[in-house]
């Protein structure tokens, strides 16, 4: 997976388009500070998926688009596309499947100005998740080990212990198990949350089950009362329709007879506004004429004051062109002595030039002399450097020669390295499986142990279910019984409503009262309260006896005082509607009171009064009409007491009265009164009775109700046992399912046991050959170190003889530079002369032809001046008729106002009279309005009456109901406090739920469905514990073995790196290999072992190489980025750094970017970043091998580039 190409375009200093192609080992940046090298790492960093603004040495993420620069604007894109090739097997397996088989892949990002980012894989749209997920455990990764910024080397060794862990975890492979890990985490989370949710919603829905239950108990009842509240309205509201009927009719005759006032009224209006507009239209014509004559003197006006503005304006024209003819002469006269300056001027000029030519040839020629000896310098100089260059060529090849053995050889022991790892990898494989196969064996014993276990529940389940079934159809007989009491219940309340309905009826039309009375209580009546009858009550034992003391005083109607009752008794008189007796409800005057002494005698049961039902506020009532009536046995002990006790009334219980006046009353027959008591009674004991049978009725359906929420209950219970048991069957297929998987991975893992053994024996024989070959690269590597030797002490002599002639043209160079500096100074002096020359010959010119122009603007202002003077003589004499116009003018106006005023008066008078008539038609108009508008009251109410029906009767219209209930009685009180106490009923039960049936037989279908989710959801988690637990299994083993490994390389690298001393890596927390970080120990030559951050920044550097290149030979990456990572390094150390940079390209491809000469030497190709034009990066190729040919074209072409450019175009080459 090497990199095979890098595309640039719009990113950081990267303004073009810019490819660089990677087709080589080892290759090599460089350029000047500044110049852009760096942003190449980023480019790569970046496509690769790199998110952080600050590790891409920027605030935002926008800060890598190309924001402008001095000769370009700012970019809207930045687009990067990094290729890679991927006909390596090694590499290919590692990446996901359905990328396995391209020969190639382009990774493109692309980030927009406005923040949009688009990620592609082989040109189509993916995630980043995707991007990353492509790395993970290859060893490639925007915070792996296969790029080292600049600066980052030394951070390796500074860094947290914790964060050095993670170059173990990319070099052991568990980077994708810890991304998995986690997304399994986030997903065990959110499965958590979601099994949370639904446990809470179905506990929710079994409590939504009880309340919905509730609720269908109540929609019953507001389905009984709302029928009864609307039988009640509708009776109400048609006999309100009735009275809106007869109101119309009354409206509408008043109305007509306003209309007729109206249109009379109008008419004599029509007439009198006909006269007006004769008045009127003579009165316009006087005024047009008036108009007329004003409109003539004004424009008379106007002309004289017009022709006096025009004398004044000529004189005005006149001024002006005199003053333009007297600075027209000032101005000749200047240009006349301007003109003579300049002409002299010009002649001094001229000789001026003169001199100056003579100048430039002379040293023009001196200039060219000493040019030409400065070539014949140049020449000896460039055979000097060839013989230098050839020189370095050939040691150059050398070295590379051995540097390449060197590498090989270094190759040969890293692949015997990794052979012999490999060979002990696919030991600790080989033990894994074993361990493997025995965990396999015992997880199948578990698994047929388990299938045996739920077969045998499953078996339990079914039973269970039985049972319940059977309580089932026992509940059910049960039910059916239950609802023949409530139904018997229901009826027996029924019919006692009725009873009690009907009484209350005929007590509400006061059957047996006589017509005045009624008329009075029927009437709603203010102050009314209602008969005697309806405020006492008796007990059955004292019907006889009440009703034969007050007898028709029973249908005495109650006020709240007697002059209102006065008044009703008049209305009652006045309406011929019969007679009545008033009583006030708090009498100023009661009965006479018994002797104590009569409570005594025999017989004498108490005060009647005592014994009778009132209100509190009606005792004062009770006192004026029963008293102290005494109650006794007997007529003959009534009479008795009478008799014998003075002004006492006595009354036996069979309703025998004696008064104190002697009349006695007493006997049977069709008695009215006791009639009135007796219904009374009877009303009373039926709403009792009612309420009892409600209460009954209501305690039969609360057992029927708890029989059905048991019977439900049992339902419930029963589909639970069934969901039970096809859980069980799923979970004993699942088992099953796994039994038959572990068997195939026991299957698996002993061909996998198999393939080790043939692959062992393999590596054993490629070990064998990997030894032969290392000890013929030695052999190479020896000779090509002495010819080495011999080739420096010729590349010394070579430079010194470079040097000298190096010298002598430097000297030469200045010379010639300072002649044509002087030659340059004459040159400037000659056109300075020029172009004053040019100056003073086009002011002649200009001087000149504004000489021609002021003479001819002379003659122009003599021509105008007598023109002027003429037209001021015409104007004066136009004024002088204008004048005696505008005088006639002004006379006629004076004569048609006069007769206008005349007019106007006549017509005020006429105006006058019209508005009398007008305000008279307003008044009928108004009455008119208020009838119509009485009349739209009214239908508005009536239709207000029937939309409200139609609104609270479901469209019900009124219109055809009312035959139903116009024969009714006239709606009373009682029924409107009914329709009231209905009303509030239904108010306060709420918001009622008429949909809580159905309501009910979904929230218990979503219990059934929600519990089997919760199960599933249960099961899930299981399986995301088990795949974590495998997960963090796995994650262990890898890093430890991974960390033995690197470890052991890192002791042996690090004293090839330093030549001695040792090194090592430690564990922080060896019992969490999870967590745990790695420390590094380390002690160079010569020094004592002490803190790590105690060493040098070269030493530190060094040992973080040393680990780097370690995890390398365990590891190898497909590709290395190495920014300036040796930079801290001194010379022999470089050295080192390339040896070890060579011996690891058999598996690796290498970019480094430097600005050490030695680094440089041994790429195999050179990338120079140079900056032509300021704030924009462009790229320069040079071959190693090709340099000398490179450097004489790349010398004929610093000519035509800018000095910057051609500066940092040396150092590249």
């Amino acid at each position: 997976m090497h990199i095979k190409r890098l595309e640039i375009a719009g990113f950081k200093s990267f303004v073009d388009r810019t490819v660089i192609h990677f087709d080589h080992d080892v290759i090599g940046v460089v350029g000047p500070n500044g110049c852009g090298k760096s942003n190449i790492v980023d480019a790569i960093r970046w496509c690769m998926g790199e998110q952080s603004a600050k590790h891409l040495r920027g605030r935002a993420m926008e800060d890598v688009i190309f924001n402008g620069s001095e000769s370009r604007g700012p970019h809207g894109l930045s687009e990067v596309t990094l290729t890679f090739d991927n006909t390596d097997p090694t590499y290919a397996e590692s990446l996901p499947p359905e990328y396995q088989a391209y020969p190639e892949i382009a990774i493109t990002r692309r980030l927009y100005r406005d923040g949009t980012s688009e990620y592609l894989i082989n040109k189509t749209q993916v995630r980043l998740r995707d991007i990353t997920e492509l790395f993970l455990g290859t060893g490639v990764g925007t915070k792996a080990y296969s790029i080292v910024e600049q600066g980052r080397i030394g951070q390796i060794v500074s860094s947290r212990p914790e964060d050095r862990r993670l170059y173990i975890e990319e070099a052991a492979g568990i980077t994708k198990y810890k991304q998995r890990r986690k997304q399994a985490e986030r997903k065990m989370e959110l499965t958590r949350q979601n099994l949370l949710r639904i446990t809470d919603i179905v506990t929710e829905i079994d409590r939504t089950r009880a309340s919905l239950k509730r609720q269908v108990a109540k929609a019953e009842r507001y389905i009984q009362y709302r029928a009864e509240l609307e039988d009640l309205v509708l009776h109400d509201a048609s006999h309100k329709l009735l009275e809106y009927i007869v109101t119309e009719q009354v409206e509408k005759t008043s109305h007509g007879e306003a209309q007729s006032g109206l249109e009379r009224a109008r008419e004599n209006l029509s007439a009198a506004e006909s006269e007006l507009d004769l008045a009127r239209q003579e009165s316009l014509s006087i005024e047009q004429r008036a108009d007329k004559a004003s409109t003539s003197a004004f424009e008379a006006d106007n002309e004289v004051t017009a022709l006096g503005a025009e004398i004044e304006r000529a004189k005005d024209r006149m001024s002006h062109l005199v003053e333009r003819q007297n600075s027209a002469e000032n101005e000749q006269d200047q240009i006349a002595s301007r003109l003579a300056e300049l002409n002299a001027e010009r002649e001094t000029l001229a000789d001026r030039l003169a001199d100056l030519a003579r100048d430039e040839t002379e040293r023009a020629a001196d200039a060219q002399k000493e040019d030409d000896a400065l070539g014949e310098l140049r020449g000896e100089e460039s055979r000097a450097n060839e013989v230098l260059q050839g020189v370095r060529d050939e040691l150059g090849r050398t070295s590379s020669q051995a540097a390449a053995e060197e590498a090989r050889l270094d190759a040969h022991a890293h692949h015997i390295a990794e052979l012999e790892a490999r060979r002990d990898r696919l030991g600790v494989e080989r033990d894994g499986i074993a361990d493997e196969l025995a965990e396999l064996s015992a997880k199948k014993h578990a698994l047929e142990r388990s299938v045996a276990e739920l077969a045998e529940g499953k078996r339990l389940t079914v039973a269970e279910r039985e049972g319940l079934e059977a309580e089932l159809v026992e509940l059910r007989a049960r039910q059916l019984e239950s609802e023949r009491k409530v139904d018997v219940a229901k009826n027996e309340l029924g019919l006692k409503k009725n009873r009690l309905k009907a009484l209350d009826e005929l007590h509400r039309r006061l059957e047996g009262v006589g017509a005045g009375a009624r008329a009075l209580v029927n009437g709603s009546h203010a102050g009314v309260l209602g008969l005697v009858a309806d405020r006492i009550e008796a007990p059955e034992e004292l019907t006889a006896a009440f009703a034969g003391l007050l007898g028709e005083r029973l249908q005495y109607v109650v006020v709240e005082d007697l002059p209102r009752g006065l008044d009703l008794l008049g209305e009652l008189a006045r309406a011929a509607r019969g007679r009545a007796n008033i009583v006030a409800a708090r009498p100023p005057y009661v009965a006479g009171s018994a002797k104590s002494g009569a409570l005594s005698e025999p017989g004498v049961i108490g005060y009647l009064a005592d014994r009778l039902v009132y209100a509190p506020a009606d005792e004062a009532l009770v006192r004026a009409l029963v008293g102290d009536t005494l109650l006794v046995e007997t007529p003959a002990q009534a009479l008795s007491l009478a008799e014998r006790f003075v002004g006492t009334t006595a009354v036996s219980l069979d309703g025998t009265v004696a008064r104190p006046d002697g009349v006695v009353s007493g006997g049977s027959g069709d008695d009215a009164a006791a009639a009135m008591v007796e219904q009374k009674r009877e009303l009373r004991v039926l709403a009792e009775d009612v309420e009892r049978l409600s209460e009954h009725y209501s305690r039969v359906h609360e057992e029927h109700t708890a029989l059905r929420a048991r019977l439900s209950e049992v339902g419930t219970s029963l589909d639970r046992a069934r969901q039970e048991a096809h859980a069980g069957e799923l979970a004993h297929v699942t088992a099953e399912k796994d039994l038959a998987r572990t068997s195939d991975e026991i299957t698996r893992a002993t061909a996998r046991q198999a393939t080790i053994g043939a692959e062992s024996a393999e590596l054993e024989t490629k070990l064998a050959d990997a030894r032969r070959a290392q000890g013929e690269c030695q052999t190479q590597l020896e000779a090509a170190r002495a010819s080495l030797e011999h080739l420096r002490h010729e590349l010394g002599k070579a430079e010194a003889q470079a040097a000298s002639w190096n010298e002598r043209v430097t000297a030469q160079a200045a010379l010639v530079t300072e002649r044509k500096v002087r030659l340059a100074q004459v040159r400037e002096q000659v056109e300075a002369a020029k172009s004053s020359q040019e100056r003073v010959l086009a002011a002649i010119a200009d001087l000149e032809t504004r000489a021609q122009r002021l003479g001819d603007e002379l003659v122009e202002v003599a021509r105008s001046l007598g023109e002027t003077a003429a037209q001021i003589v015409i104007a004066r004499e136009t004024r002088l008729g204008a004048t005696e116009a505008a005088r006639l003018a002004h006379e006629e106006l004076s004569a048609a106002r006069a007769l206008l005023e005349q007019v106007r008066f006549a017509l005020g008078t006429r105006e006058a009279e019209l508005k009398t008539l007008r305000d008279e038609a307003q008044l009928l108009d108004e009455s008119l309005r208020r009838a119509e508008m009485a009349l739209q009251r009214i239908e508005l109410e009536r239709q207000h009456l029937l939309a409200n029906v139609r609104d609270r009767f479901r469209g019900l219209d009124l219109l055809r109901v009312v035959g139903d209930y116009h024969a009714r009685p006239i709606p009373d009180d009682e029924q409107r406090r009914r329709i009231e106490e209905l009303t509030q009923l239904i108010d306060r039960m709420g918001p009622v739920n008429l949909d809580a049936g159905r309501e009910w037989e979904d929230a218990e279908k979503r219990f059934h469905d929600l519990s089997t989710q919760k199960i599933d959801i249960e099961k899930a988690l299981d399986d995301l514990d088990r795949a974590i637990k495998h997960m963090n299994r796995e994650s262990r083993r890898r890093f430890k073995e991974t960390f033995e490994a690197v470890n052991e390389l890192f002791k042996k690298t690090f004293v090839r790196m330093f030549r001695g001393g040792r090194a090592e890596l430690a564990l922080t927390n060896p019992d969490d290999m999870l967590e745990t970080g790695v420390e590094i120990i380390a002690q160079p030559p010569g020094k004592k072992l002490g803190n790590i951050e105690l060493m040098s920044g070269g030493e530190k550097a060094l040992t973080a190489v040393s680990l780097i290149f370690s995890i390398f030979q365990y590891r190898p990456s497909p590709f290395c980025v190495l920014d300036e990572v040796d930079a801290p390094l001194d010379e022999a150390n470089v050295a080192r750094y390339n040896e070890a940079i060579r011996s690891m390209t058999a598996n690796s491809q290498f970019i480094l970017i430097t600005h050490v000469r030695k680094t440089m030497q041994s790429v195999d190709v050179l990338y120079g970043v140079t900056m032509g034009e300021p704030g924009v990066s462009r790229i320069v190729s040079v071959k190693v091998n090709d340099q000398a040919q490179a450097r004489s074209e790349h010398r004929g072409a610093l000519s035509s580039m800018p000095p910057a450019a051609a500066d940092e175009s040396v150092q590249v080459a």
